[in-house]
Formats: C-alpha cells, structure tokens, sequence
C-alpha cells in the first residue's frame, strides 16, 4: 500500500515537516521533539498531555489518507452486507422451500378428497355433491381449509351449512364452526 499524503502534515509551532519525532498534544496540536518541551501546550498554554506519533504513520488513523480510511471502512461494511446477505437468502431459501412442501400436500390432499367425492359409495350410490348434505367429506375440506400452514395457500373455503348436530364435531376438534 502506498504511504498516505502527508504534505499538510507539519509542527504546528516552526512549521518543520520532516527530520524529527513528533508528538500530539490532547488540545489538538502537532509538535516536533525541540518544540514540544514541558508544561503547557507552547501553542495554546493549555495544561495538556503529550502522545507521541510513532513513526509508522500509516498506523495511526488521524494521520492515515481518508480515502485509505474510506477504502478499509468500505471494504468492512461491504463484508457485513455480504454476510447479512446470505443469511436473508439462506431464510427465504427455507420459507420458500416450506412453502413449496405447503403447496404439495395441498395438492394431493384436493386431489384424494376431489377422487374419494367421485367414487361410486357402496351399493352404487354416487358420493354427495359438493353444496348438499354436509358429510365426512365436506368436514375434512373444512377442517383443511382452517388449517394455518396451508392458510395462505388456499382459495376461499365454499359456503357450507352446518347442522346442529354437527357443531359437537367442531368443538371437539377445538375449532368454531363457521357462521352463516
């Protein structure tokens, strides 16, 4: 990495650039070796406390390049939305996958009710339609349609009339009957 500019950098009291250590005062001031002495900034005369600057430079973040600190700053951030990145993806990759499991049983569930309704009953009596007596088959689409993983799946459960008798069956299965 190339050394940072530091034509601005200098001895705030003789205005010296190169050749000698430098120290930080706590008041904000940069001092060379022969200028910084004892007691009081020789600057401002406040009571202050001296640092040195060591002499790698570019270690020290007040006297680094703001684009160099700019760049190592970007490049950390960067590495953190990269990070928050995958773990989102990795999140949708699951609930996408959760909902495509959803979305199958859904599928063979309609499909094994819509065969069971279209097979002939025993003695040759065909099964029920769909809006006339409520029956076994009409409890499962219901009790299927209030069940909450599939609930933003499926479409809008049929109107379906429940009998008085039939209301126990609800209730035991923890679930309120629907109105209308």
């Amino acid at each position: 990495m190339a050394a940072p500019c530091r034509d601005w950098f200098h001895c705030n009291r003789c205005y010296r650039q190169d050749g000698a250590r430098f120290s930080v005062t706590s008041c904000g001031h940069v001092l060379c070796e022969p200028c910084l002495g004892a007691g009081p900034c020789p600057i401002c005369a406040a009571a202050c406390r001296r640092f040195p600057i060591p002499e790698q430079l570019e270690e020290t973040l007040f006297l680094k390049s703001p684009a160099a600190i700019a760049r190592q700053r970007l490049a950390h951030i960067s590495q953190a939305w990269r990070f928050q990145q995958a773990q989102v993806d990795l999140l949708l990759a699951f609930h996408r996958d959760t909902a495509r499991r959803a979305e199958a049983a859904l599928r063979d569930a309609r499909r094994a009710l819509d065969s069971k309704q279209r097979s002939p009953l025993p003695g040759g009596r065909a099964a029920p339609s769909p809006g006339s007596t409520p029956g076994l088959a009409h409890r499962a689409t219901l009790l299927a349609s209030h069940t909450p993983l599939w609930a933003p799946f499926t479409t809008p459960p049929l109107p379906v009339t429940v009998l008085p008798a039939e209301r126990q069956h609800f209730f035991s299965a923890g679930l309120q009957p629907p109105r209308g």
